[in-house]
């Protein structure tokens, strides 16, 4: 019997539903057990070859999740809106382990997932990067020793194709800050977006105060490796958890 971990990829055919794809094959403790892309999609029913290149792999693309073969766990990578409209009734009726790859939600949207987590593991993040996170708490504990005439600004860079504005991460960082320093609140502590050629994402914290000094933090990734690396181990995490809502800080702190 096989021990590897069986993975549907849900949001196959986007740019970081074929990153997840290549990189589950690279693994040798996970298999991909199936690809779903959108109704209507040119590419249902076909084999995955005609996206990630190379000889067929025998996993045709289907348009269905409740037609999906059995895995451990899904991986979903689409949109906040298919997801909510198309995608969440199928996962009730699965019933199966669920990393959520994709940002954009509104808040009926997150109680909706919050709900969905009473019936199986659910974990959605804006970033799948083991190093964000890290940089996450390194704001955490800078934020609290800024003086009270500094000002707080957020930067962050992404493709001209990505839709939502702020970015997920950016609204991360923001609540990180805001909730670790009495002063910040949602009015003093501003997001500003670019969006531009194929930046993977950048992310910039400012911290200026009034004796002319200015201390800068950043984050860059430079290709959608590290998302699609650190979904696929969150995917592997969360196959073994119990019912219930869970972040990358439940993931990252697992050894903690």
């Amino acid at each position: 019997m096989s021990n590897l971990i069986k993975i549907n990829v849900v949001g196959c055919t986007g740019k970081l539903g074929i990153m997840i794809i290549k990189t589950i094959l690279n693994k040798k403790d996970v298999e991909l057990i199936d690809a779903i892309g959108r109704k209507g999609n040119q590419y249902i029913g076909q084999d995955i070859s005609v996206i990630i290149g190379g000889q067929n792999r025998g996993i045709i693309i289907s348009d269905s999740i409740l037609d999906a073969k059995e895995c451990d766990v899904f991986i979903d990578c689409t949109n906040a809106e298919n997801f909510i409209a198309n995608n969440i009734e199928q996962y009730k009726k699965k019933k199966k382990p669920l990393v959520i790859a994709t940002t954009g939600f509104d808040n009926n949207s997150l109680e909706q997932i919050k709900k969905l987590s009473v019936e199986m593991p659910v974990l959605q993040s804006g970033n799948f990067s083991i190093a964000l996170h890290d940089f996450i708490e390194t704001l955490k504990f800078a934020v609290k020793r800024i003086s009270v005439d500094t000002d707080v600004q957020i930067i962050e860079f992404h493709h001209n194709q990505k839709k939502d504005a702020p970015s997920g991460t950016a609204k991360m960082i923001q609540d990180a800050l805001i909730q670790n320093n009495m002063r910040l609140n949602y009015d003093n502590v501003k997001i500003c977006s670019v969006r531009g050629g194929n930046i993977f994402g950048e992310h910039q914290v400012i911290f200026a105060n009034c004796k002319d000094e200015v201390t800068e933090y950043k984050h860059q990734v430079s290709s959608r490796e590290a998302f699609s690396n650190g979904a696929v181990d969150v995917a592997k995490w969360l196959s073994n958890q119990q019912n219930g809502a869970y972040n990358m800080d439940d993931f990252c702190g697992r050894y903690s």
